[in-house]
């Protein structure tokens, strides 16, 4: 296993199974990021964006999406996973 960093543009052939990709950028994510992305899916569950609820359990603050962040790694895996 190796840490591939510093690639852009990979094809197939340069993937090997086991190996790390980090990407070259980051992403803050934010509430509002949160909020969004959780009603524009229609995920009614109340813990990704009401304040209120979310104060009330063992986090005491809304979650963040989990489908959000999987959309995020995938769109900052682009430039080099699968452009070419």
């Amino acid at each position: 296993m190796a840490v591939k960093d510093g690639w852009l543009g990979r094809f197939f052939e340069d993937f090997v199974v086991g190996d790390i990709y980090r990407s070259r950028l980051g992403r803050t994510i934010t509430e509002t990021d949160n909020i969004q992305f959780t009603m524009i899916t229609n995920n009614t569950n109340q813990i990704h964006f009401n304040a209120h609820y979310a104060s009330r359990t063992a986090f005491k603050k809304p979650l963040v999406n989990s489908a959000l962040t999987l959309s995020v790694i995938a769109g900052l895996g682009v430039a080099d996973i699968s452009e070419n």
